[in-house]
């Protein structure tokens, strides 16, 4: 082993402080970035608070194959005559011009956690360090006896939009 003298103290003093400094500096050059799959309601909130949060610190992108999202909050409002079909429907502007968020408008084909990106259904990959999974609900017809696709539409009733009378 080599005598520690004040040359050495000196250089392995400063690359010591550049080792530490590293992350610091690797960070700042870019920024996390968190991936969302679903613009519903939990994935538009996930995005919405973490790019609130995160006060730009995050890079936050949202995966939505629809352009609009019709809310089932208020959805008896709808059904009982008090509120149009508009009033429950929503973009995705206010979150892209007023939180930053990256809005992709695509289908998320699927998810590659080894190289840590979205496939899309195009072939893009999108990358992350963090990903949230929100897709939703998807009704199952025939899941509860005596209730089918044919059965819902024919139970629709007369004086709204695309209703039709029992028969």
């Amino acid at each position: 082993m080599l005598p520690l003298s004040r040359r050495r103290f000196g250089l392995l003093g400063a690359a010591a402080a550049v080792g530490l400094a590293a992350p610091t500096v690797l960070r700042a050059q870019s920024k996390p970035k968190v991936v969302i799959i679903g613009g519903g309601a939990g994935g538009g909130t996930a995005a919405r608070q973490i790019a609130k949060d995160s006060a730009g610190a995050i890079d936050v992108t949202l995966i939505e194959q629809n352009s609009r999202y019709t809310t089932c909050f208020f959805s008896n409002l709808y059904l009982g005559g008090f509120r149009d079909l508009d009033s429950i429907t929503h973009g995705y502007e206010k979150l892209s011009s007023g939180y930053g968020i990256a809005v992709v408008n695509a289908r998320a084909a699927s998810i590659d956690r080894a190289a840590k990106q979205v496939v899309m259904a195009d072939g893009a990959k999108v990358p992350y360090d963090r990903l949230v999974v929100s897709p939703g609900i998807d009704l199952i017809w025939d899941s509860v006896p005596g209730y089918s696709r044919r059965r819902a539409r024919s139970c629709r009733t007369p004086g709204r939009p695309g209703r039709r009378p029992r028969s």
